[in-house]
C-alpha cells in the first residue's frame, strides 16, 4: 500500500477544483491510463483501462447483474449510449444503483491516480468531457478515500507537529465540505479547525483515534478544506474589496449581417454544394466560379471584422468552409462526379437512417461514452421476437469490411458505408476500424457529417488511446470550419501521444498528415 499521495496530483486536482477549469487529468503508468473529468472544477466523471475499474467488472462483483445481462445489453449497439443506461433501459438495473455505481467508480479511479507512486499525468482543457454522474463528486470524498487507503501516516504527524502547525480553514471551505459525507465525529474535527487551535490541540481533542484524526486532516488539506500555518508566520486575514455595482445592460441594436449570416448557417445544414452556390446541376465552371466570388465576396469582409462573439465566429467560419468546400469540389470534375453519386443516395441514406436501429446505444466497451440527456425507458426497448434475430457471422463480416476498404480506396464512399453497416450489424465483435472507415466515409457528403462524428467518437471511445481516431475527427471539424474545435481535438492527441504528428490547421482545407500505418 502506498504511504504517501501522489503530491502531483493532488495540487492538479486542488487547483482544477479552485481554478473552475474544466477538462481532464490524465494520468498514465505502466500500461494503466486513467482519466477524471473536471466540469467548471466538479468531478463529473472518470475512464480507466484497467478491467477492474471498468463498469462491467464492477457490477458483476456486486452481483447487480449478471453475464448474461451484459451481454443482452451488448446486442444493442450502434452509438455513444453507455452500458449502464442500456441496463437501465431494458429493466436490469434501477437508475439510483447505477448513479451510486457510477459515483464509486469516480472515486476509485480518481483515488488510483492519486496513490500512484509515479506516473505520467497532464490536464488538458482540451480533452471532452465525459459527465458519468447526475451530480457531482465532491473533491473532499476522494482525497477523503484515498488517505484511508494510505498504509502509514505516521511521517505526517511528525512532521507537522515538528513545526507546531495551526490549520485554518479557506474560503472555499463550506463548499467543498457540503458535498463530502462526513460523520459526526469527522465534523467535530473540522469543527476544531478555528486559526487558533494548534493541530497538536486537535489530535488531542479529536473523539477519533487519532491515526483517523490525521488521516482526515490530511485529507481537509489535500481537498483545499484547511490551510497549514506555522504559529509565527499566521497572517491577520485582509478585509474583503466591496463589490462593485453591476451596470445597466446598453441594449443592441441587431447587426443586420448576422441575421443573415444565421440563414445561411440554418440552411446549408440540408443544402447541397449546388444549392450553396445558388445553382442548378450541370452548371458551367463559368458559373460555379462567378456564384462563390459572389458568396466570398460578402462573406469576406466580416471574416476579417474582430469580434468577441465566438458563437458568430463559429457560424460564419462554418459558412466560409462550406461555401469552399462547394466550390473545390465542383471545379474539380471528378470530385463533383463522386460527389453526385453521393449525392443521388440521399433519399436512401435519410430512410435507412430509420431502420438502422431503433435507438443508439453502446456495448461494454463503451460504457464511458457520450450520453444523450433523455432516458431509455423498458418501452423503448423491445427485444426483437427469435425468429427474426439476424445470426452474426464474424468471418463474412470480416470478408465486407476487407471489401469496404478497397472500396474507400477507389472512392466509392456509398458502397464504403453500405459495407461498414453489414460489417457492423454481423459481428459483435466491435472493431473501431469499422466505425472509423463508417465515418470517415460518411465526412465525403457535408449532409452527413453530424452522423460522421458520430462514427468516429465511437471509434475514439473504443479505443480512447489510438491517435488516428482524433485525427479522422479533427479533420471532419476543419472541413466545417470548426477551427477551435478541431485545435481542440488535436490537442487530445498531443495528451495521449506527444510524439505523433498533428496537422496544423488550414483553414478548413484539411490535408492528411499522417505516420504511415
Amino acid at each position: 500500500m502506498p504511504k504517501s499521495l501522489n503530491a502531483r496530483v493532488a495540487r492538479a486536482m486542488r487547483q482544477a477544483y479552485e481554478g473552475r477549469k474544466e477538462g481532464a487529468l490524465v494520468s498514465a503508468i505502466d500500461d494503466v491510463k486513467r482519466l477524471v473529468f473536471f466540469e467548471r472544477g466538479e468531478l463529473v466523471g472518470a475512464r480507466s483501462t484497467l478491467d477492474t475499474e471498468r463498469l462491467p467488472y464492477v457490477l458483476l462483483e456486486r452481483s447487480l447483474v449478471s453475464t448474461e445481462q451484459i451481454d443482452q445489453a451488448k446486442g444493442f449497439i450502434r452509438s455513444g449510449r453507455k452500458l449502464g443506461q442500456i441496463l437501465v433501459g431494458l429493466g436490469h438495473l434501477q437508475n439510483d444503483e447505477l448513479e451510486r455505481i457510477e459515483r464509486h467508480r469516480v472515486v476509485d479511479i480518481a483515488c488510483g491516480i492519486l496513490t500512484a507512486s509515479s506516473s505520467r499525468m497532464a490536464f488538458s482543457e482540451k480533452v471532452d468531457i465525459d459527465r458519468l454522474v447526475l451530480t457531482p463528486v465532491s473533491i473532499g470524498d476522494v482525497f477523503m478515500e484515498a488517505v484511508h487507503r494510505l498504509h502509514d501516516v505516521g511521517g505526517f504527524r511528525e512532521r507537522t507537529l515538528l513545526q507546531d502547525y495551526v490549520p485554518s480553514q479557506t474560503a472555499d471551505a463550506w463548499a467543498i465540505v457540503s458535498g463530502m459525507k462526513l460523520s459526526d465525529q469527522q465534523a467535530k474535527v473540522l469543527d476544531l479547525v478555528d486559526a487558533r487551535n494548534s493541530l497538536g490541540v486537535i489530535f488531542e481533542a479529536s473523539p477519533l483515534p487519532e491515526a483517523d484524526t490525521i488521516r482526515i486532516v490530511m485529507a481537509f488539506h489535500q481537498a483545499g478544506v484547511l490551510a497549514l500555518k506555522e504559529v509565527e508566520s499566521i497572517p491577520e486575514s485582509p478585509p474583503e474589496p466591496a463589490a462593485e455595482p453591476n451596470a445597466e445592460a446598453v441594449p443592441v441594436a441587431p447587426d443586420p449581417f448576422e441575421t443573415e449570416l444565421i440563414a445561411l448557417y440554418n440552411d446549408m445544414q440540408c443544402q447541397n454544394h449546388w444549392q450553396i452556390l445558388g445553382l442548378s446541376r450541370g452548371a458551367a465552371h463559368a458559373e460555379i466560379e462567378a456564384a462563390y466570388k459572389a458568396l466570398k465576396a460578402k462573406l469576406e469582409p466580416e471574416a476579417g471584422a474582430p469580434t468577441g462573439d465566438s458563437s458568430f465566429q463559429e457560424k460564419l467560419s462554418f459558412v466560409c468552409a462550406r461555401a469552399k468546400d462547394a466550390f473545390v469540389t465542383l471545379s474539380s470534375q471528378s470530385a463533383a462526379d463522386v460527389y453526385e453519386k453521393l449525392e443521388d443516395h440521399d433519399p436512401q441514406y435519410q430512410d435507412s437512417k430509420q431502420d438502422w436501429g431503433r435507438f443508439d446505444v453502446s456495448p461494454e466497451t463503451l460504457d464511458d461514452t457520450a450520453v444523450e440527456t433523455e432516458d431509455i425507458t423498458p418501452a423503448d426497448v423491445t427485444p426483437p421476437d427469435v425468429e427474426n434475430v439476424e445470426v452474426k457471422d464474424p468471418q463474412e463480416a470480416t470478408r465486407l469490411f476487407a471489401e469496404a476498404r478497397q472500396a474507400f480506396q477507389d472512392k466509392d464512399y456509398w458502397r464504403t458505408i453500405e459495407l461498414c453497416r453489414r460489417a457492423i450489424e454481423l459481428d459483435d465483435d466491435n472493431d473501431a476500424e469499422r466505425y472509423h472507415l463508417l465515418g470517415r466515409s460518411l465526412a465525403e457528403n457535408p449532409k452527413w457529417r453530424k452522423d460522421a462524428e458520430l462514427n468516429l467518437k465511437i471509434a475514439k471511445d473504443l479505443e480512447p488511446w489510438e491517435p488516428r481516431y482524433l485525427i479522422s475527427l479533427g479533420e471532419l471539424y476543419e472541413k466545417e470550419g470548426m477551427m477551435q474545435r478541431a485545435e481542440r481535438t488535436y490537442q487530445q492527441v498531443r495528451t495521449i501521444d506527444p510524439d505523433f504528428a498533428i496537422p496544423k490547421l488550414s483553414g478548413g482545407d484539411a490535408r492528411g498528415r499522417r505516420k504511415a500505418g
